[in-house]
């Protein structure tokens, strides 16, 4: 697998995460008709640090040679627990932190969380499809 390929599987769906989560929560928001509503539509710092991240991932992913550990498995169940183990690992640690010391309410926590748990998990089950086609 080319690395240059995995990288800009990283990038897009990245920013493809962004956009997807941005829609659900549009459309949560719209369902649920409360005043307490989280930007539908991100800054533009917020989708490249998503898309910066999606490209680490991606390096990480081809570091791990595609999580070679799980042999004879699917590509979407490499997939899903890379961007689980990445979400575990790095990015839920980071949100207690953050919530903790500045004492952000839960509801604003698990926004946050769910936002990364998407682009870890976009990332991860991109990679493993890229992955799995790459002859």
């Amino acid at each position: 697998m080319e690395l240059t390929q995995l990288l800009l599987t990283g990038s897009l769906s990245g920013l493809v995460s962004v956009l997807a989560h941005s829609a659900a929560w549009a459309i949560v928001g719209l369902l649920r008709k409360d005043n307490e509503r989280y930007s539908a539509e991100p800054p533009i710092s917020e989708a490249l640090l998503h898309m910066l991240c999606g490209i680490g991932l991606a390096g990480l992913f081809w570091l791990s040679w595609g999580l070679a550990a799980l042999v004879d498995e699917r590509w979407w169940l490499r997939g899903l627990v890379f961007g689980l183990l990445c979400w575990g690992t790095l990015a839920l640690p980071s949100i207690a932190s953050i919530a903790l010391s500045r004492a952000l309410g839960w509801h604003h926590a698990l926004w946050i969380a769910s936002r990364w748990a998407t682009t870890a998990l976009t990332v991860g089950l991109a990679c493993a499809w890229s992955w799995h086609q790459a002859p």
